[in-house]
């Protein structure tokens, strides 16, 4: 695949493309689940990075939580933005990496699916750093992560050890969960992870 994913312009010509093939049109299953059994409060602060068309974020707005949804692809949020009419949900073209500049401590919930598996492999200590860094001290961090088995990427592959590593140092990881209620074709493939900050 050509380009830099450290880019948005990569980004922005597979949405132009029609090429989003991480996209399946609705919030993926397990974190459905696992937010039902999550629960948020009214008015949960929640930060979903790299949200794409923003399912997970469309869905928290409607249950009442107040959120902030990024992505670096100008096509994914200007589609979430008209969808997001009347909701509490702020979309925003941005750079994931610069976030604590503006919400240090900010966040009560992170929400991430298909964002850390994009992130080029040197990005990704600094990547869990900025996501401890966003979220109040005990806030959690709810994300689906795809052990694709594959050493290319975009989408780059995430072992369990490669959690341990990267989010160890600033996480409490509480729950791995191999799940098997995942979109056709990454069935036992992804880790379902809750994570409290330290």
């Amino acid at each position: 695949m050509s380009g830099d994913p450290r880019h948005s312009a990569f980004w922005q010509d597979r949405y132009e493309r029609g090429t989003a093939g991480w996209d399946k049109g609705v919030a993926a299953p397990p974190l459905m689940r696992a937010l039902a059994a999550l629960d948020p409060e009214l008015g949960t602060k929640v930060l979903v990075p790299g949200c794409g068309y923003g399912h997970e974020a469309l869905h928290l707005a409607k249950q009442g939580c107040a959120v902030v949804a990024v992505d670096f692809a100008p096509a994914a949020i200007k589609s979430l933005t008209e969808r997001a009419a009347g909701l509490s949900l702020q979309a925003m073209e941005r750079d994931i990496f610069t976030l604590q500049e503006d919400f240090a401590a900010e966040f009560d919930l992170v929400v991430e699916h298909t964002c850390f598996c994009a992130i080029p492999l040197d990005r990704r200590d600094a990547y869990a750093r900025t996501m401890a860094g966003v979220l109040v001290r005990g806030g959690i961090f709810l994300g689906l992560f795809w052990e694709l088995g594959e050493d290319e990427g975009p989408p780059f592959n995430t072992s369990r050890e490669d959690l341990h590593l990267h989010f160890g140092p600033f996480f409490d990881l509480v729950e791995i969960e191999r799940v098997g209620d995942s979109f056709p074709g990454r069935q036992d493939e992804e880790w379902l992870v809750r994570m409290v900050k330290k």
